[in-house]
């Protein structure tokens, strides 16, 4: 059975003023590079927060407790360079920072939940999931959960998502965690079985 790790960070909106500054030096050079490279101030903390998630269970749950680099593939999916045997995926939205650890390749995507647009729908759900959002009680919650499940499907084969816009994904099988503002849907390739433990914050 595949072990899955989610380490979540909620509510980057509270953090304070000063948290790049004081955090920024914790990442090796590369992604202290690649932050640099965002203008607003709430990519910045996604970026530095996503490594430090990453550092924390790969520390926990691997016993590694070193710098690690990436290495991309075409998609610019990224991979442990220095350990590919060890999958991961981040992922970020104004509600939270999430990533996901596996030994099985894993696609992780988080949203928040915004007011429903059946223009935007039409963009990218298929005719069966159009249906299913005219029928809920709740469109703008449940098209949330498609994105995410399309999102984390691709990102777990290591496509863009484009690949899979229009297509119906309703029997795939998913792993999603819910709020009231956000949702956050796991895939594995390959539809791997596996076991779970969610983690909420950094300490």
């Amino acid at each position: 059975m595949s072990k899955v790790y989610i380490y979540l960070f909620e509510n980057t909106d509270k953090l304070d003023d000063n948290f790049v500054v004081d955090n920024l030096y914790k990442l090796p050079a590369f992604r202290q590079e690649q932050c640099n490279r965002y203008r607003q101030e709430a990519d910045k903390k996604a970026c530095i927060l996503s490594y430090l998630l990453l550092e924390k269970g790969l520390r926990k749950k691997y016993g590694i407790d070193r710098p690690v680099s990436f290495i991309y593939n075409e998609y610019g999916k990224p991979y442990l360079k220095e350990y590919p045997h060890i999958f991961f995926n981040i992922s970020h939205c104004k509600s939270g920072v999430v990533c996901a650890l596996a030994d099985a390749e894993i696609g992780v995507d988080i949203q928040d939940v915004r007011p429903f647009d059946i223009d935007v729908a039409r963009r990218v759900c298929s005719e069966n999931e159009l249906r299913l959002l005219s029928e809920s009680d709740n469109p703008a919650r449940l098209f949330c959960k498609m994105w995410t499940e399309k999102e984390s499907h691709a990102k777990a084969r290591g496509i863009g998502v484009a690949g899979v816009l229009k297509c119906d994904l309703a029997r795939e099988g998913f792993k999603s965690f819910e709020s009231d503002n956000y949702c956050i849907t796991l895939s594995v390739k390959d539809d791997c079985i596996c076991d779970y433990e969610v983690i909420y914050e950094i300490k």
